[in-house]
């Protein structure tokens, strides 16, 4: 019996049009996943970018308010004691022009002392200017303005040269900076503060002498964990050394893999 060549050729043809349709149906699929998993990359990286911003613009609001709380402190009990010291001498000796006298010369050197402070709180005030400076610089801003009040000692090296980190990165650091110390200081009694800042991109490092804490036990507040969550945003990596009566130890480190100043679809 005689076959028909068409019909001979027509189940090879069918079954290679079915594979064809499944390769491109396979292909296609392949292409929706793959342009979805861009999508939700790009949504990820864009959520990230918000949150960061969110922590930034938070830790700068923060910053302004710590300066402020501790203007208002330095204010009363810094610059008042300075300007009355001023002003009982001048009001006792306003009549004897002398400036040779010995009261009135510590009255005007206690009234330059005291409107030196008021340019230097004026300048602690200007936000655009603390951010501004170098994380270097803060540090020994902050280091002098402790030992200043008699807080506590502080030991401060630096290790230059070294590039700063991108603004954003460096108020959020100095940020988690300001929030361990304060903590050493109200919390564990600390006296002594230990601070390094080296390499590049800079590693921080913060230690205090106060009584430390139990890591695992139960907190109430969110502090520490808003300290590491915050400077993850940033490319850094808080971890905390701690132990009842082995003081508390910060290490800020920098993820190299990471670069913070890197936006979405950049």
């Amino acid at each position: 019996m005689n076959t028909d060549p068409v019909h001979e050729l027509f189940v090879p043809v069918l079954v290679a049009t079915g594979l064809l349709v499944l390769l491109f149906a396979v292909v296609a699929m392949l292409l929706v996943v793959n342009a979805n998993r861009r999508h939700r990359h790009r949504a990820e990286l864009a959520e990230l970018h918000l949150q960061r911003d969110a922590e930034l613009r938070r830790a700068e609001r923060e910053a302004t308010e710590h300066t402020l709380t501790e203007v208002g402190r330095e204010l009363h009990d810094n610059v008042g004691q300075l300007l009355t010291v001023a002003q009982l001498g001048l009001l006792d000796h306003l009549a004897d022009a002398a400036k040779a006298h010995p009261r009135v010369a510590t009255a005007l050197e206690a009234l330059d002392q005291g409107m030196e402070e008021v340019r230097r709180l004026g300048r602690s005030l200007n936000h655009d200017h603390w951010r501004h400076l170098r994380l270097a610089q803060a540090l020994e801003l902050e280091a002098t303005r402790l030992e200043r009040l008699g807080k506590a000692r502080v030991h401060l090296r630096i290790s230059d040269p070294m590039h700063d980190p991108p603004a954003d990165a460096k108020t959020i650091l100095f940020r988690a900076f300001q929030e361990v110390v304060a903590n050493a200081l109200r919390h564990s009694g600390a006296r002594t503060l230990t601070i390094a800042l080296d390499g590049t991109p800079p590693t921080l490092r913060v230690h205090d002498d106060g009584r430390g804490f139990d890591p695992e036990a139960p907190r109430t507040g969110s502090g520490l964990t808003n300290i590491i969550t915050r400077c993850r945003l940033i490319g850094y990596t808080a971890t905390i050394y701690t132990a009842p009566g082995d003081g508390c130890s910060w290490t800020f480190t920098p993820d190299t893999a990471h670069d913070p100043s890197r936006r979405p679809g950049g």
